[in-house]
């Protein structure tokens, strides 16, 4: 996974726990010195004959010197136990969520890659547009327009991966248990945190050139007149960088590459990004420039397809031209079809948990 797609967030749920176990050592410690030095010098002063002091009153003696690494070695263990009880609970819910993961990325990497840039009724669509003008290069405006809606499509996202979470119920006699995982949720208002919304951002700011398309066409209205629109695509680094960081903000909301469920996202990053990634968009600019050398009457009619952006304008998910196959621009429907998939990961994680034997054969 790209560096850019990965910042810091802090310590992971399994370094915390580890860190807080590592205390249950120290407090063992703590107390066997305490154990040792008490009994020591409880021995020592009760082998004096002139004192006539047994060990249990000599030993209680001691302990208005040694009662600070007998409270810390207590609290050291208490710390420790606890953590070492939970670190197991959170470890079958980690392994449970990593075999769910697995099962379910394994089985989205099956989803062939037109379900990506089908067509929506949320896009807008353009017939039989001519192609009037075509550049590499994006004014600061557009780059504005485009970032804003495809962070608009991240934060979708993030609505629609909390918008389920697995839930099963089971009762024996008058008792009922109630399971439930947060494997889904990005974040408690239910969107991306700005981390990955600014590393987003980045990322396909930096790559809107080279080949990234701002281009113009030129269309016949219902009412029989002409209109143009303006059409934009990202480039293929900046698509590639909106999906990874995706991936990445659920391997990190899961628990981050150290953890058996952020590990199994993070372990699939790349080969999602492969799977999905556009493949047209060089092609597609060659095509359009190649149009443009043709007379206007020679230049073969193109049909588009995209997330409208503002009056008269697109980042195109599609391009048909001259009647063909679409050709992939952008994977508009990528954020819903993952979150299906990490969803679905959810609801199979509760039925591993109650089936912890399961965990090992994956899910």
């Amino acid at each position: 996974m790209a560096a850019s797609a990965s910042p810091h967030r802090g310590m992971s749920p399994a370094a915390r726990a580890k860190r807080k176990r590592g205390m249950l050592t120290w407090g063992i410690i703590l107390l066997v010195l305490w154990l040792l030095i008490s009994s020591g010098v409880a021995a020592f002063l009760a082998s004096d004959p002139n004192d006539n002091v047994d060990f249990g009153v000599a030993f209680s003696l001691t302990q208005g010197l040694m009662w600070l690494p007998l409270l810390l070695g207590l609290i050291f263990t208490i710390i420790g136990v606890v953590a070492g009880v939970r670190a197991r609970a959170f470890d079958l819910r980690d392994r449970a969520s990593a075999a769910a993961l697995t099962g379910a990325l394994q089985q989205f990497l099956q989803t062939p890659q037109q379900a990506a840039y089908a067509s929506d009724p949320s896009l807008e669509a353009v017939e039989s547009a001519t192609l009037v003008e075509a550049d590499r290069h994006f004014d600061q405006d557009t780059q504005g327009q485009m970032v804003t809606t495809i962070n608009h499509r991240m934060n979708m996202f993030g609505t629609q991966v909390t918008s389920t979470s697995g839930t099963s119920h089971y009762g024996g006699g008058d008792r009922v248990n109630s399971y439930s995982t947060s494997l889904g949720t990005l974040n408690a208002t239910g969107h991306i945190t700005g981390t990955e919304t600014t590393t987003m951002s980045e990322t396909t700011r930096a790559n809107l050139m080279g080949d990234a398309l701002f281009s113009v066409f030129e269309y016949p209205t219902a009412a029989g007149g002409r209109d143009t629109y303006r059409v934009v695509s990202m480039s293929r680094p900046a698509a590639d960088g909106w999906i990874r960081d995706l991936v990445a903000s659920v391997c990190y909301q899961v628990g981050g590459p150290d953890t058996h469920a952020g590990g199994a996202v993070w372990a699939f990053s790349e080969h999602i990004v492969q799977h999905f990634s556009p493949g047209d968009i060089s092609y597609v600019t060659d095509r359009l420039k190649a149009i443009l050398a043709r007379p206007v009457g020679e230049r073969e009619r193109v049909r588009i397809e995209g997330v409208p952006m503002a009056r008269g304008a697109m980042v195109a998910t599609t391009v048909a031209i001259d009647g063909a196959a679409p050709l992939h621009l952008y994977p508009v429907h990528f954020p819903r079809l993952f979150a299906d998939s990490v969803n679905s990961a959810a609801r199979r994680s509760v039925e591993l948990q109650r089936a912890p034997q399961q965990i090992e054969q994956g899910a």
